[in-house]
């Protein structure tokens, strides 16, 4: 898709700019003749100096248009109220919503093309999930609460991520260059040379080192196994890179969590709003990410068709969860008992997201302390051991 700047003038004469994504010129062309005469069009440059709608900014954004679509005003005239009170960024993004609304596009598709970095991928998809019941303004309402939720998990959560990576990687490096280069240079010291056989001995301090160091690596490879399980092997084979991964406790909950909570959500929006159990989990399928919930999801519309009991579907939940969804009698309950979920999966994210770098400090603190002993014991423990000789 490409980003397009049309100059269109209106059936009441005037001249306004509008920003139209398509995938052609044609196709632009014809997108922006929707709101009149086209007198220019252009591509617009993909490259961005200015800088991303802020987290604050987004909460004041989400806020006034979530409450104004909540009291029915039309989404166009909410975006445009917005662009006109506003200034700043808020002002722009509002604008560029608003053109992207009235060149057709729903709300939630106008939010989709706008994308990151002003809405966030997570955001977008919530956005996305809950507009398929017709409450978009509830949807809005609920991504400022979870970017609020999830805000101050991750204030700290970016800095103490690079921190303990860093420690680690330090201690590391620490460990390498005290065995390989340190140690060997005082052992090959003319002081030490001179010294019997038997005065200076640290071999001990070499295997220690080297036991750490193969423990560090081990550590570093699982790490980066479970990344690219997380990111490429999500992307090439997504169920069964899904399968793996919820058999990794904790692991499970930092990688999966956030996306259940998005689906479920979504979904029981729409089973609130009347939709059929069927064509709930059929839309809700559709949308989700593709994994194994994208595939319990398509199962269990399939197990309401032949007329079985769809929750058991759902292998991807704990069977407390699918116990709770089976004992639901009527479409009310189920709606609720999909909210309540979904705000589980949601607070076991965050508790998980902050619970992942105190742990991660905690592990890289401790092999820094060993690195510093092993510098240590290979930079002046040689020269306490032949301390004896020379003062004899």
């Amino acid at each position: 898709m490409r980003a397009y700047i049309a100059q269109v003038v209106t059936r009441s004469g005037a001249v306004r700019t509008m920003e139209v994504v398509a995938e052609n010129d044609q196709v632009a062309t014809s997108i922006a003749r929707r709101n009149g005469r086209v007198l220019s069009l252009r591509r617009k440059s993909q490259f961005r100096l200015g800088k991303a709608l802020s987290p604050a900014e987004r909460q004041i954004f989400f806020t006034r248009l979530s409450a104004m679509l909540a009291s029915r005003v039309g989404t166009s005239d909410a975006l445009r109220l917005i662009r006109d009170t506003f200034s700043g960024k808020i002002k722009e993004v509002a604008g560029r919503l608003l053109n992207f609304v009235e060149s057709g596009e729903d709300l939630a598709g106008a939010f989709q093309k706008v994308g990151s970095p002003d809405f966030p991928e997570a955001t977008v998809a919530l956005i996305s999930a809950g507009s398929r019941s017709g409450e978009t303004w509830r949807a809005i309402k609920d991504a400022a609460d979870l970017e609020y939720q999830l805000a101050s998990v991750k204030k700290g959560a970016s800095s103490g991520l690079l921190v303990g990576i860093g420690s680690f990687i330090f201690a590391g490096l620490t460990i390498v260059v005290s065995t390989l280069y340190v140690g060997p240079k005082i052992m090959e010291s003319p002081l030490m040379k001179a010294m019997p056989s038997d005065a200076v001995d640290i071999g001990w301090v070499n295997t220690t080192a080297a036991v750490i160091g193969y423990i560090m690596a081990v550590l570093m490879v699982v790490a980066l196994g479970m990344w690219g399980l997380a990111s490429i092997g999500r992307k090439l084979v997504p169920v069964r890179a899904d399968e793996l991964i919820l058999r990794i406790p904790y692991y499970k909950d930092l990688i999966l969590a956030r996306n259940n909570y998005i689906t479920l959500y979504g979904l029981s929006l729409l089973v609130k709003s009347g939709v059929r159990t069927e064509e709930a989990l059929r839309l809700t399928a559709d949308g989700a990410p593709p994994g194994a919930l994208q595939r319990d999801l398509r199962n269990a519309a399939h197990a309401v068709r032949i007329g079985r009991p769809w929750a058991q579907a759902l292998q991807t939940f704990h069977p407390t969860d699918r116990a709770a969804l089976t004992s639901a009698v009527d479409r009310e309950q189920i709606a609720n008992t999909l909210d309540n979920l979904a705000r589980q999966y949601r607070d076991l994210y965050a508790q998980r997201l902050a619970s992942f770098v105190p742990l991660l400090n905690m592990l890289s603190a401790l092999f820094l302390s060993l690195a510093g002993g092993i510098l240590f014991a290979q930079s002046i423990l040689p020269m306490l051991m032949a301390s004896p000789d020379l003062l004899g």
